[in-house]
């Protein structure tokens, strides 16, 4: 390839790489919001009696969002594995680019 081609691979690669990165600063902002309201959920079924209908809602809701952040943790883990391909991906890239610069432009080709 040459080295406009890496380049344009290299700028490509840097943009998935930070698209990625803002996916899982949203997903962690949604998992503060989630453990946030559940422990607000926590804080209200404490004040009522364990076998009222209110706290058994309260309970369900409780377990609704626990799973929902369960999801939110499998989403992370998914981003963190292709942010972390893309890096080495970068990082091929980059030396591919500092490779051709030598050969390109350094004397005689060294």
């Amino acid at each position: 390839m040459g080295f406009a081609a890496n380049q344009a691979r290299l700028m490509a690669l840097i943009s998935r790489k930070s698209d990625l990165e803002l996916e899982a600063q949203f997903i962690t902002q949604h998992k503060l919001y989630l453990g946030n309201m559940t422990s607000g959920f926590f804080n209200m079924q404490a004040k009522l009696d364990p076998n009222s209908e209110a706290a058994k809602v309260l309970d369900a809701r409780i377990k609704q969002l626990q799973q929902a952040d369960k999801i939110l943790d499998m989403h992370l883990r998914r981003i963190d594995s292709q942010r972390e391909a893309v890096s080495k991906e970068v990082e091929s890239t980059e030396k591919l680019i500092k490779d051709n610069i030598k050969s390109s432009f350094g004397i005689m080709g060294q």
